[in-house]
This record gives C-alpha cells, structure tokens and sequence, in this order.
C-alpha cells in the first residue's frame, strides 16, 4: 500500500485514471506483415520449389530410367502409362511392378549420380 503511493506521487498521476492511449496499432501491423513475410521465404516457397521439381520428375520418366520408389526399391522403368508406370525390379527372375507414377521418389542418372 505504502509503495502504491510513493509510486503515484512520483508519476503524477491518478490510479483511477486510465494510463494515455499509445499507437500500438501501426507496430502491430508492422510486425504481422514482417512475420507474414518470413513465413512465406522459410516455408511456403520452398515448399512450392520442391512440388515444381517433383512434377518435372515425374513427366520427364521414361522407358529404361533407373529410379528409386519412395519406399526404397530400386528399380528400372519398363513403361510408363498415363498414371502409372511399370517398374522392372529383377531382370534375372522378370520380376515387374506396378507403381502410381508419384511413388517415384528420385531417378538416377548413367553415372550413379541421383536427380531428385
């Protein structure tokens, strides 16, 4: 009680009085569009990036492609057909798969370097 009014004889001020208004609003703005920003360079464009990319991917499969399921199989595309694309898995045994074109995960070029 005694610090509450050593503290309004030093401000001037009464506390049943509301304190003065303060322009927050234009910082606020400030700050919300700034965050907006961030937000759109750190996720969202790089998210974009990647979706581009894999679409490329995905139309530019072929017949005799090496490529990478995204589950693991290493495999060699047989045919492709619209949605889909068929995957020879083992030569020696003729082992062929059918895989939705999007389950492709990566294509590896002739000299074992990988294109994601």
């Amino acid at each position: 009680m005694f610090d509450q009014a050593i503290r309004i004889i030093a401000e001037g001020t009464n506390p049943s009085q509301p304190p003065p208004p303060s322009d927050q609003g234009g910082s606020l703005l400030i700050m919300l569009v700034a965050m907006g920003l961030i937000f759109y360079f750190l996720l969202i464009r790089p998210e974009s990036k990647r979706k581009k990319e894999k679409e490329a991917l995905m139309s530019s499969l072929k017949p005799r492609d090496k490529v990478v399921t995204v589950g693991g199989l290493h495999a060699t595309v047989v045919e492709v057909d619209g949605d889909e694309v068929v995957l020879l898995v083992d030569p020696k045994k003729d082992v062929k798969l059918r895989f939705r074109r999007s389950s492709v995960d990566m294509i590896e070029s002739a000299e074992g370097k990988e294109k994601k």
